[in-house]
């Protein structure tokens, strides 16, 4: 999978709907979502942090703790997910989306990958709202529930970076839309509280916002909110 150096030490990793990121510190490999190649062997990963446990972020996370023993970190909402493999139900309705292209897009790579359903993690570590990591970037975990019940965002402060997760997306993988938003309701657990969780990034310091979906973001927080507040729920 290719892979590009957005910053010092924190490259992106796309299989075009879906980011991926690596942290690399001091010869220590954090992967953000799932497990890729950048040149460098399974082993060497310490660990997978997930911003959530959706069937497209966690990816082969079980295949990396098994394989390589690399501890794999989410937010103690979103842990029962990950542990069953059985998903939060949506508050909208995939119908809506039958008219769009993107909707058929990002459906197709999903399957191709395998990535429609939620491989369970027999074992994982989890974190807390404001919890700082000990592990390469130190990210700091920013709880943002309404995507999924454990939705956060990682601030790796010392890069001035903010790993959006699902939180905020650049691009809307059901109908297309680019820009600051929400996820779509077809894909949220609670979208009225995705919107009020946009709260949780007020005031966060970061130059580069690196979304799970879409392209990084360097018109800075304030803009991106207000954007994201103002395109609503979709």
């Amino acid at each position: 999978m290719p892979a590009t150096q957005v910053t010092e030490g924190v490259h992106r990793l796309t299989q075009g709907v879906v980011n991926f990121y690596l942290v690399e510190e001091g010869g220590r490999l954090l992967l953000v979502e799932a497990v890729a190649a950048l040149g460098r062997r399974l082993d060497d990963l310490e660990a997978v942090l997930l911003t959530h446990a959706h069937a497209d972020h966690i990816g082969t996370a079980e295949r990396a703790r098994a394989t390589a023993g690399a501890r794999v970190w989410v937010h103690q909402a979103d842990e029962a997910m990950a542990r069953s493999g059985k998903a939060t139900r949506t508050d909208g309705k995939v119908r809506t989306y039958l008219l769009r292209a993107e909707f058929y897009r990002t459906l197709f790579s999903l399957a191709r990958r395998g990535a429609t359903r939620i491989v369970p993690v027999r074992e994982l570590a989890t974190f807390a709202d404001g919890e700082t990591l000990q592990l390469p970037g130190r990210p700091r975990a920013v709880h943002a529930p309404g995507h999924s019940p454990g939705s956060a965002a990682l601030l790796l402060e010392g890069h001035r970076v903010l790993l959006a997760g699902d939180v905020l997306a650049t691009r809307n993988p059901l109908t297309g839309r680019d820009g600051p938003q929400i996820m779509p309701s077809g894909l949220n657990s609670d979208t009225p509280q995705a919107l009020r969780s946009l709260a949780a990034l007020d005031g966060i310091r970061a130059d580069l916002l690196l979304p799970g979906h879409g392209e990084p973001w360097t018109g800075g927080m304030t803009e991106a909110l207000r954007r994201a507040r103002a395109a609503g729920p979709s």
